[in-house]
């Protein structure tokens, strides 16, 4: 105003009325909505009164503005009509701005409650599939027990049998092999001597099945060249287990049998009573499980695959593996869904709100250009939002009509 002529000045002072004020006045607006001391509520100001402050301050700068253009449009009735009605939807969007906020809010608790639940199910699933692990896994061996296919039992009593013989002959034996070895290194305690010859004779008793498996198999395909030679192989087995295991045993019966009978055994007698225990072991224990526990034995060691139940554990592995597999993704199939639901909401509630505060603002910019507005207030959903495109289409379109 200063730098006018005198005589210009009242005129310039009276055209400028409708936006003389609106300078002092926007300085405080936007103060009030900013400015706090106190952190938090500094912050919670600015989320919810800075969007409204700058969209009124937008429509009172588009409004005043608008007056000067009144002398010289058409249709002047209907452009104030217009004008109410977007303050009208500019008071509609700040309130449903804040109503907006508190969905999102709430929206944002919701999501974080069924996260949690989310979380608290998965970690319940965990724990019980842990806890029924180890039933599953008796369930399953004591399927694999009554299935037929492999002879598990007679592997187990196989294995057994093997452990206990070489318990008894350790027992029977570690006298006798201490004094030997020492005499030969000269000292008397020897800390390993039983679990040395319990592997040593548990792996000859194991052998001693796995000759006569080979001898009955040589038989049954009649291949005599190899029945001579396992022959030949088992009598030196039985020869080595009678006279350094059953000769012990039966040494260790000789002083009862003598006090029960009065008989003195000599060494044919011991032989021949260590034989014979040999034999009826052997074959109790071969005709009751070990010709069926053998081959099992004799498979695990050399890494085989039993053919009778390779086709069976491979269609119930695969069965199993694809079941297993079903139920995870459809677990994770279902919680994805959760999730983009979840985010789809967040998103629309997150935004919504801010772009129908932007639209108002803009729709009195739009009016103030082309009298009509772009936007079509308020919005429902994300879907309502137009595309840049179709925005600028649109007001192309308006200043054609007009």
């Amino acid at each position: 105003m200063q730098m006018l002529p005198e005589s210009w000045r009242a005129a310039a002072q009276f055209l400028s009325i409708p936006v003389h004020w609106l300078i002092p006045a926007q300085g405080p607006l936007l103060k009030a909505a900013w400015a706090c001391d106190i952190p938090g509520l500094a912050m919670i100001k600015r989320l919810f009164l800075v969007l409204p402050a700058l969209a009124m301050l937008t429509g009172l700068w588009c409004s005043m503005l608008s007056i000067y253009t009144l002398p010289f449009r058409s249709g002047r009735v209907r452009f104030v009509g217009t004008e109410l009605i977007l303050w009208w939807d500019l008071v509609r969007t700040i309130w449903l701005f804040w109503a907006g906020m508190a969905r999102l809010l709430w929206l944002l608790i919701g999501s974080v409650w069924g996260l949690l639940q989310l979380l608290a199910a998965a970690i319940v699933e965990i724990l019980r599939e842990v806890s029924e692990m180890p039933f599953l896994l008796m369930g399953t061996i004591a399927s694999n027990l009554r299935t037929p296919g492999v002879p598990w039992i007679a592997f187990l009593l196989t294995v057994a049998w093997a452990a206990l013989e070489a318990t008894i002959f350790t027992y029977v034996l570690s006298p006798t092999i201490g004094e030997i070895l020492s005499d030969l290194t000269g000292r008397e305690s020897h800390r390993f001597l039983g679990v040395m010859l319990f592997a040593m004779l548990y792996a000859m008793i194991a052998g001693s099945l796995a000759c006569m498996y080979v001898l009955v198999e040589a038989a049954a395909n009649k291949d005599y060249k190899q029945m001579v030679q396992m022959l030949i192989v088992e009598f030196f087995v039985m020869f080595v287990e009678v006279m350094f295991l059953y000769r012990e045993m039966i040494d260790a019966l000789t002083p009862w049998i003598a006090s029960q009978t009065g008989l003195q055994l000599g060494f044919g007698t011991v032989l021949a009573l260590a034989s014979f225990s040999w034999l009826g072991i052997r074959g109790m224990t071969w005709f009751l499980f070990g010709r069926y526990g053998t081959p099992t034995l004799l498979a695990l060691i050399s890494r085989q695959r039993l053919p009778e139940e390779a086709k069976a554990a491979a269609t119930a592995s695969a069965s199993q593996a694809e079941h297993r597999w079903d139920r995870v993704f459809s677990k994770i199939k279902g919680e994805q869904n959760w999730f983009h639901e979840r985010g789809q909401a967040l998103l629309e509630a997150a935004v919504l709100p801010s772009f129908q505060v932007i639209a108002a603002g803009l729709n009195f910019c739009v009016v103030l250009l082309v009298s009509q507005p772009i936007f079509s207030l308020p919005f429902k959903n994300l879907a309502e939002v137009q595309e840049t495109k179709n925005l600028v289409q649109s007001i192309a379109s308006l200043a054609e009509v007009r």
